[in-house]
């Protein structure tokens, strides 16, 4: 291509983009694009928006790190999500322009896929989405599982939408089993979130059965079904004081620990070697070493990738209400999540989602759930 040409497609782009825009100003484009985002992934997000006559992509803003942003189409919706969704964004907006959509869009995606072309949908990475109006869910975090399943992830499946819409909806999966599964997490009081929330909060510290209150942190369509057990501090010898039908095991207030626990089932040699190493009096290393050993060994099973942990904590001084998203080793780059704490917006009811140790197999994505009886 000559300079001349170059330049042209240049001028052409920017014509283009500000007929995209409405007049906006790159910059106002920009700043509409991120507000998804949590402040640590902002400035160096990508932004860009794709020609409706061509699919071409026009980039507003080339950025630094792992995540790519568009500002608000047509449909109300801003989305921001890993740069690794790119060649499949791409691809689509160029079929859609061609007339290509619904199934035949999927298919040619999939055969795009089969092909090398464009790569697989990451598991584990997210979709950050954020809506103005109050009639659906404003602000939306999105973490895509492709062909998983409640069962495998310990994730409830019963819709959160009109408790979403109410200021305090909980994380649930969508799409189970299908290329298109995925985990809904809605983020509540924030200043982009659905206003509502509870009115009040529910002292936890008066519920003395210890089955009502192992289950306290799951959500409605898990409670039945989880087992409930507890350890002996002395022997570490397990005691099952409800069977379970689902997925779930929870153990109730540990007054040591200071926390209510639920998780999936399949940690219960895991957690049983645990209680028995530290009856014991086996020191926290000597614990994990000795847990490594027996996952390498075959003797307990890994922990699955994206599986949940719930978790409650009585008081105000910690984050009482967290969930929990497992990602053993990986880092924030593959999944484009963000790394910095939000400790001290959860414990004032504000708090995003983030990751901590990435990169370790103790990695995860801590979840703070906002807006309910039960969170700060």
């Amino acid at each position: 291509m000559t300079r001349t040409h170059t330049l042209l497609a240049a001028v052409l782009g920017v014509m283009v983009g500000m007929t995209f825009a409405n007049a906006q100003s790159v910059d106002e484009l920009v700043a509409q694009a991120v507000r998804p985002l949590p402040d640590d992934l902002q400035a160096g997000a990508t932004v860009f928006r794709h020609d409706p006559e061509t699919g071409a992509r026009i980039v507003l803003r080339q950025g630094t790190n792992q995540v790519e942003c568009t500002p608000r189409d047509e449909d109300g919706f801003t989305r921001c999500e890993s740069v690794r969704m790119g060649a499949r964004r791409d691809l689509a907006a160029r079929l859609e322009a061609q007339g290509v959509e619904g199934e035949e869009l999927q298919a040619a995606l999939a055969k795009a896929e089969a092909a090398g072309t464009i790569e697989p949908i990451p598991f584990g990475t997210i979709l950050y989405r954020a809506y103005d109006e109050a009639d659906r869910i404003q602000l939306l975090w999105v973490v895509r599982l492709p062909n998983a399943t409640s069962e495998q992830l310990a994730m409830p499946t019963a819709s959160q939408r009109d408790g979403s819409i109410a200021g305090q909806g909980l994380p649930w999966m969508m799409r189970e089993g299908t290329p298109a599964a995925h985990l809904m997490i809605p983020i509540n009081r924030t200043d982009l979130s659905n206003p509502g929330g509870a009115s009040s909060r529910a002292n936890t510290k008066m519920i003395s059965d210890p089955i009502e209150q192992a289950v306290l942190p799951l959500p409605d369509d898990l409670k039945a079904g989880a087992a409930v057990v507890r350890y002996d501090a002395a022997t570490g010898e397990r005691h099952v004081l409800r069977e379970g039908t689902n997925m779930i095991e929870c153990q109730p207030y540990d007054p040591e620990t200071q926390f209510i626990r639920c998780y999936h089932n399949s940690r219960a040699a895991e957690l049983e070697l645990r209680a028995k190493l530290a009856a014991q009096g086996n020191s926290d290393e000597e614990i994990q070493a000795a847990v490594t050993a027996a996952v390498a060994a075959g003797t307990i099973a890994e922990r699955p990738f994206g599986a949940i942990d719930y978790r409650l904590y009585q008081d105000d001084d910690r984050i009482k209400y967290l969930w929990i998203l497992r990602l053993p080793n990986a880092t924030s780059a593959e999944l484009a999540m963000p790394i910095g704490s939000q400790r001290d917006n959860s414990l004032a009811g504000r708090g995003l989602p983030w990751m901590m140790r990435e990169g370790t197999p103790a990695a995860h994505l801590m979840i703070p759930i906002n807006g309910t009886e039960l969170s700060n």
